[in-house]
């Protein structure tokens, strides 16, 4: 199950919750004050692949800095 950010409508308290891709926000409220229905966030893709392609491309680069 994928995970989404949302954020309440009323005191803008943000949250993660997991749940099916179908499922809307109908049932959802803010952990916070209780209100209903929060807004959906745009999330970022978390990936660690940039990091590795950059360790990987500095170690061919100047090698001297890994021994």
């Amino acid at each position: 199950m994928p995970l989404y950010d949302y954020e309440c409508t009323k005191c803008a308290h943000t949250f993660e919750v997991f749940h099916k891709m179908d499922e809307g926000n109908e049932k959802l409220s803010c952990p916070k004050c209780g209100t209903g229905r929060p807004k959906k966030l745009v999330s970022h893709f978390k990936t660690d692949a940039w990091s590795k392609f950059l360790d990987t491309m500095e170690r061919k680069i100047s090698p001297h800095k890994f021994k």
